[in-house]
């Protein structure tokens, strides 16, 4: 294992304890000129970041996902939001209980770009780097077109 993909892991574990931490230790490791990681959904919006947010409740009330709850942070500009999808719960618990700590549970971030809206999430096969297993592989191929179809739909 080298450095630099230490360093990615590390970035995804925190980025799964504290999103912004981890967010901050990768872009710190790739310098400000390069593109975002693949490990990162980054998809723009039509929408102010409010209208983001209610649109994520609203969908997942559709799907009947939990809602976790969402929370500014950075002093307003960027606000979190977390969901669960239970379809990808339901893969992953055969393996283990423990698995539980990397669902993606859609630890989303919303946020202005200069005058643009942005929606950040991680992608699911960032369980496969963490945990290879034929249960994340699983999970991720789950919750890959789940995610896929939310973001297109609040993003309009």
């Amino acid at each position: 294992m080298t450095l630099r993909s230490l360093g990615r892991r590390l970035a995804i574990m925190l980025a799964l304890a504290l999103p912004g931490a981890g967010l901050l230790l990768w872009q710190s490791d790739r310098g400000a000129a390069q593109a975002p990681s693949d490990m990162f959904i980054i998809t723009p919006a039509a929408k102010e970041p409010d209208a983001i947010v209610a649109a994520i409740k609203a969908y997942a009330q559709e799907k009947k996902w939990q809602y976790l709850g969402d929370s500014k942070i950075r002093q307003g500009q960027i606000t979190l939001v977390k969901i669960c999808i239970p379809e990808v719960g339901q893969a992953l618990w055969p393996e283990g209980a423990h698995l539980s700590a990397m669902m993606p549970c859609g630890n989303i971030g919303i946020y202005k770009k200069d005058a643009a809206t942005e929606i950040s999430t991680l992608h699911p096969r960032y369980m496969q780097v963490l945990y290879p297993n034929p249960a994340t592989e699983r999970a991720s191929a789950i919750a890959q077109p789940l995610l896929a179809a939310m973001l297109e739909a609040v993003a309009k």
